[in-house]
């Protein structure tokens, strides 16, 4: 399985061509409520990641997983225990240079996988950076899970994504991430959302970004009827997300991305 952190250099070298797409875990360690671990965001990504170059090898097409970054900005959550938070500053400069660092190996797309919604302007501004300063050769994706499955999410489940809702339990059931043995409890979302500014619906695009200091104590820390979720709901999403990033794959070796 062609896993970077696991390859021999050697390995490695033989294995690097033109063809040769690199996908970037990035998540959070942050609360997750009563029943869930706050590795969530990453352990998600990372599991997405592992079984699409699984996919991918099979299908005939070469994709390595790079080992994931699990810090990210957490400031929202940072009233709850063992949340951890890395500045912006730190964040953008530190995926800057592992990326710097991937594509001087040969390698000229490359794919952001996010799973912590708060990263989401940091990466995309290393994206942009990284492309100004490498030139027209290189290219770089970036998106989160959810955004490339807002449809099915809006098909299969109750209530709207949040945060340690029924969406993210059910899709940490499919993959096999711990999901605590604790009466599972939700409060309400404490973010003004409507359907004209800033909707929850996961295809529509917002019109307005709100940013206010949120980093207080949360209880229980999830939201969204978590305790509808079910394994069969997850796999449906991780089925989709596997099928779409395979779909971006092929697209962006063939050009049309």
């Amino acid at each position: 399985m062609p896993l970077w952190d696991l390859m021999t250099w050697k390995e490695f070298e033989a294995f690097i061509d033109d063809s040769t797409v690199a996908i970037l875990p990035v998540g959070s360690v942050e609360e997750h409520g009563l029943h869930l671990p706050l590795g969530l965001d990453y352990l998600i990504v990372d599991e997405l990641c592992r079984r699409l170059v699984i996919r991918a090898e099979k299908e005939g097409f070469k994709v390595v997983k790079l080992p994931p970054i699990p810090y990210g900005l957490s400031a929202m959550w940072l009233g709850n225990p063992g949340t951890i938070d890395i500045s912006s500053n730190s964040f953008i400069n530190y995926v800057y240079d592992v990326l710097r660092s991937v594509m001087r190996w040969g390698i000229n797309k490359l794919v952001i996988l996010n799973g912590h919604a708060g990263n989401s302007d940091a990466l995309r501004l290393v994206a942009s950076n990284l492309i100004r300063d490498l030139g027209s050769n290189y290219v770089v994706v970036v998106t989160s899970w959810w955004e490339l499955v807002g449809d099915i999410i809006n098909e299969v489940f109750e209530s709207r994504f949040f945060h340690a809702d029924e969406v993210e339990t059910s899709v940490a059931l499919a993959l096999g991430i711990r999901v605590a043995e604790v009466s599972v409890k939700s409060s309400e979302i404490f973010r003004r959302y409507d359907d004209f500014w800033h909707s929850l619906d996961l295809v529509k695009r917002p019109k307005i970004y709100v940013y206010r200091f949120e980093g207080i104590r949360r209880e229980p820390g999830s939201f969204g009827i978590p305790e509808k979720a079910s394994y069969e709901k997850g796999l449906k999403v991780v089925s989709a997300v596997i099928d779409r990033l395979l779909m971006l794959i092929k697209d962006l070796i063939s050009g049309k991305v």
